[in-house]
């Protein structure tokens, strides 16, 4: 008895098991099970009913079974009996196995539309751009690929987030760039939620088929040891995670991280890791790279829409330009402008990728234009109200830049507290001065910027002196329309300016080393600091009588980078307040006019 208990149990745990595991394949296990039993006693009362029949078999083939699966047989049954039998048979058959079939099959359909919809299974892609983690810089950075000019680019985004809220958050970041619905079902974005740590998570994205990676940082400040933050940590998990991946395209690999230590470990990890010895991985410090662009901000209020301009794909870009000169390209390359050479490497400004190649040979008279000094700011005061990881880097900037060229600068940070009492100081000063407003980094996402917003109208109804001139950060750009009736001289989009130079990073690797020396304000052995962007006025860099009259925007350009003995290349000019970034056909014979007021966008060779 206790034998039978036992093999009874043991057959309950395996059916359960079973069931557990592959429930439709037992459901319509069973359900064949019950039908061929109901087919086996009506074929035997068939038999006993109806002498029609030799045998069981002949009663279960040409009878129960014949029945079920072809009800017009039973309009040739004579035999009342026989004919009751049959439809109760049909009946049966209808109700328990084709009303099962057609329940699991629509129920298995509703299944797929949800797991379409909670992007749940595989997705089978290839050459797409792959983003791993979720923070409020996705949607801008997805907003940006849409003017790559390439057709269905295709874009996965695996992140632990809900996926109709990032799609929503994506809608409108494309909705502020103004694109039409046409554009927009160019791109195409999937969102997958899942955890970039669990491998078999990265294998229902086809990773192993990207061309391009970006890790995104989960922004969870609080430290877990030796300076690591939580999101820092994050990211070395996940590149721990890929490295097994046995990539087929050879993707960059670009790593969002917050403290400038992480990034040593990342590389000492690339050495010292198996399986990172193959893979090219990018650790940016995104914070550093945007305190030395809020610095320059601070020095030209213009600055920031030179380097939104130049990292958005919408407008030109950097591009890299192999088995080329520098000069050989300025004179040769009618849509292309070289900015940078380094070793072989020659980096060009250009619309595109295809356009950066196009060649047009063609003669310039080149005009000698009389250059005057290019001057640097004067002395600033600035004051920094609000505190986040970028305001070490703001600082060692302006320390740079006073070694580079002299200029002493008055940087201030100041406690929220002491608010009053640098208004009262500011008010009875008639000193230009600037005051940069930090956001808050740590709040919570419905509160980004919160302070600088609760600053700025404290600050705008207090300043009564024309010559303190207001500079804003923001970290989400959804806040930048709802504070653009504020009396602001400029205000910076942290995560936008990230988001445009994550783009850039993740689809043209090779310019890597240009942005790093772009944006660093440090000088080299010669104590000089190249490839520097500067913003002048055109009556001071020109000593002629202006306007000058050129014959092409290339002329200009080969004549003012003669004129200054190859040190400065312009790159475009900025008329009325409007940014004019130089692109498309330069040799095109169609006069061009330096005006007396124009500024000049130049960059250092």
């Amino acid at each position: 008895m206790k034998k039978l208990k036992a093999r009874l149990s043991k057959a309950k745990s395996f059916l359960s098991v079973k069931t557990y595991k592959h429930p439709r394949i037992f459901v319509i296990g069973t359900m064949l099970l019950i039908n061929i039993v109901i087919l086996g006693v009506a074929a035997l009362i068939a038999l006993g009913i109806d002498d029609s029949f030799d045998s069981f078999l002949d009663a279960f083939a040409n009878g129960s079974l014949k029945w079920m699966l072809t009800p017009n047989a039973i309009l040739q049954i004579d035999n009342p009996r026989t004919l009751f039998l049959a439809v109760v048979v049909l009946v049966t058959g209808m109700i328990l196995f084709t009303g099962t079939i057609i329940a699991l099959t629509t129920n298995a359909i509703k299944d797929y539309f949800q797991k379409k919809k909670s992007g749940s299974g595989k997705i089978h892609l290839d050459n797409h751009i792959v983003i791993l983690n979720w923070n409020n810089k996705v949607p801008e950075l997805v907003a940006d690929l849409l003017y790559v000019d390439e057709k269905g680019l295709e874009v996965v985004i695996l992140a632990d987030i809900n996926k109709e809220y990032a799609e929503k958050q994506i809608i409108n970041a494309l909705n502020q760039e103004k694109f039409n619905e046409k554009e927009i079902s160019s791109l195409n974005v999937m969102v997958k939620p899942g955890d970039p740590l669990l491998y078999t998570e990265l294998d229902d994205i086809s990773i192993e088929r990207a061309k391009s990676l970006l890790i995104m940082n989960k922004d969870m400040p609080e430290s877990v040891i030796k300076g690591l933050s939580k999101s820092d940590l994050n990211v070395i998990k996940v590149i721990l995670n890929i490295g097994r991946v046995d990539f087929i395209y050879d993707p960059p690999i670009v790593a969002e991280i917050k403290r400038i230590e992480t990034k040593d470990k990342i590389e000492t990890m690339s050495r010292v890791v198996k399986s990172l010895h193959e893979h090219m991985i990018m650790p940016i410090c995104f914070d550093r790279r945007l305190g030395q662009i809020i610095a320059q901000t601070i020095i030209n209020p213009c600055m920031e829409d030179i380097y939104l301009s130049l990292f958005s794909f919408e407008d030109s870009e950097i591009y890299h330009l192999k088995d080329k000169t520098f000069d050989k390209c300025l004179l040769e390359n009618s849509e292309a402008i070289p900015v940078s050479i380094k070793g072989k490497d020659l980096f060009v400004l250009s619309l595109t990728n295809k356009t950066k190649s196009i060649i047009k040979k063609k003669e310039y008279e080149i005009i000698d234009i009389k250059i005057g000094k290019v001057k640097q700011i004067d002395n600033l005061d600035v004051f920094i109200v609000g505190t986040n990881n970028k305001l070490k880097f703001i600082m060692d900037s302006f320390l740079e830049y006073e070694k580079l060229y002299n200029n002493e600068f008055k940087a201030l940070y100041v406690e929220e507290k002491n608010l009053k009492a640098m208004v009262k100081q500011l008010n009875e000063s008639d000193k230009k001065s600037t005051i940069v407003l930090l956001s808050d980094e740590l709040q919570e996402l419905d509160s980004l910027d919160a302070n600088v917003i609760d600053n700025l109208i404290y600050l705008q109804g207090n300043i009564k002196n024309d010559n303190v001139n207001i500079i804003v950060e923001l970290l989400d750009p959804k806040n930048d329309h709802i504070i653009k009736d504020f009396d602001i001289d400029n205000t910076i989009i942290s995560n936008k300016i990230i988001s445009l130079l994550l783009s850039k990073l993740a689809l043209y690797k090779e310019t890597a080393s240009f942005y790093e020396n772009l944006l660093t304000m440090k000088s080299d052995v010669t104590g000089k600091d190249d490839q520097n962007i500067f913003i002048v006025k055109a009556s001071e860099i020109i000593k002629d009588s202006l306007p000058l009259h050129f014959s092409s925007i290339k002329q200009f350009i080969i004549s003012l980078y003669t004129s200054t003995k190859k040190v400065y290349i312009p790159l475009g000019i900025i008329r009325e307040k409007s940014i004019k970034i130089f692109s498309g056909d330069m040799t095109e014979s169609k006069e061009f006019l330096i005006k007396k007021l124009d500024q000049i966008v130049l960059i250092k060779i």
